[in-house]
């Protein structure tokens, strides 16, 4: 666990997500630190790490390497899971450090990739909803949700694992409106963090709303205040 220890606390919590003897997917990889983590502290057999950038997939490759891992972690450039074949028989995907929307579009394009994965850790830095939305459409079930703070920010972490049968299970008995945007596990519990992030997601959406009700230049914004408005209505419900 040295290696692992010496990471972000984000990128901690996403590799205490991560089961020993896995073959792991980091899309997205950025530098490497991940696989080359997990891979120094023995949790790994294989891993492919990568970026759609030039520039992070060459710090990525000059990291491996440096580590001395270049046999069992496979750099790569390229969008999406576009990087992944059949044969890497990867059985953990993780997408990290990007929006909802695109973490979403990445696993829809990339659908055909997902046959030998059993379980996704995404962490989506906007838009977890939609996260929380795609896995459900898609029957997989969720087995933890966290949220990580450092600094001022607040990262939401979400691990699922392929269930035909089960993916319904932590929407049971709640409202799906507030499941899906506040996360139904997070729910159930609301730690101390939970209430932490929604108490800043509803000052930054309050100072929205005056703008809008101070601007005098844009007419076409009555669908929208009212959009915010209802959220920040959903969030006061919740964190009372």
């Amino acid at each position: 666990m040295k290696q692992i220890q010496q990471l972000s606390l984000r990128l901690q919590t996403i590799a205490r997500e991560v089961p020993k003897e896995s073959r792991l997917a980091d899309i997205g990889t950025d530098h490497a630190q991940l696989p080359v983590a997990l891979m120094a502290d023995g949790r790994l057999r294989f891993a492919v790490a990568s970026d759609a950038k030039a520039g992070p997939f060459q710090t990525a490759l000059r990291r491996v390497e440096a580590a001395g891992f270049s046999d069992s972690i496979s750099v790569r450039h390229g969008e999406g899971l576009q990087a992944l074949e059949v044969s890497d028989c990867i059985d953990v995907l993780v997408i990290a450090g990007m929006g909802g929307r695109l973490i979403t579009d990445i696993l829809s394009k990339g659908a055909n990739k997902l046959e030998s994965v059993q379980r996704l850790i995404l962490q989506p830095n906007v838009a977890a909803d939609m996260v929380r939305e795609w896995l459900y459409d898609n029957e997989w079930t969720l087995m933890t949700e966290q949220i990580v703070q450092e600094e001022q920010f607040y990262e939401v972490l979400i691990a699922a694992k392929e269930d035909g049968e089960g993916y319904r299970d932590a929407y049971a008995n709640k409202n799906w409106d507030d499941a899906i945007l506040f996360g139904p596990k997070l729910l159930e519990k609301k730690p101390e963090v939970f209430r932490l992030k929604w108490e800043q997601d509803l000052d930054h959406l309050e100072r929205v709303l005056q703008q809008m009700n101070t601007s005098i230049e844009r007419t076409d914004i009555g669908q929208e205040r009212a959009r915010i408005k209802n959220r920040i209505d959903r969030i006061r419900e919740v964190i009372k």
